[in-house]
């Protein structure tokens, strides 16, 4: 008996071993299940940060396309607006040379009318010193009353042009 006592104690020595044993190999069980879901989770959550990411990428390649759209874009008008100032530059420039052209050819014009104009006026007081001179003597006759009208006539025809074309 006392062998079975031993053999029973023996026993119940390896029986709590293995309880002993079963507890921590379950306690470790679940420590690896604990961890396997954590990580399960950090893995979900990566690949869902991952996806989220990728999102953002693409999203930023698409506004950083559109945004290069768009500097291209105002490349064009800025080449567009810059070609049409100098288009613009040029035509004011022959314009500004056309404008002194023209007031040099009028200055030119006034000084010869204002000179044809001195120069009638110069003739018609020499014809009406004349006039007066041969009227004081009688001398004057049909010939001479006929080439007053006349000198009378173009002075005034010229004068008038001439203050037309002054104005």
């Amino acid at each position: 008996m006392e062998e079975y006592l031993h053999h029973m104690k023996t026993l119940r020595s390896q029986m709590n071993e293995v309880e002993d044993q079963a507890a921590k190999i379950s306690v470790e069980e679940q420590s690896h299940i604990t961890t396997i879901q954590t990580l399960e989770k950090d893995l979900a959550s990566a690949k869902s940060e991952t996806k989220r990411l990728k999102e953002d990428a693409e999203q930023m390649m698409k506004a950083k396309g559109e945004i290069c759209s768009q500097i291209l874009e105002k490349q064009r008008k800025i080449a567009s607006l810059e070609s049409d100032s100098y288009t613009l530059a040029q035509t004011l420039e022959l314009i500004q040379r056309e404008r002194v052209s023209l007031s040099a050819r009028l200055v030119e014009k006034s000084a010869y009318y204002t000179k044809v104009a001195d120069d009638m006026n110069s003739k018609l007081q020499q014809q009406q010193d004349w006039v007066h001179t041969h009227r004081i003597s009688g001398e004057m006759g049909e010939h001479g009353s006929v080439l007053l009208a006349k000198s009378v006539f173009l002075f005034f025809y010229v004068i008038s042009n001439t203050n037309y074309l002054k104005i």
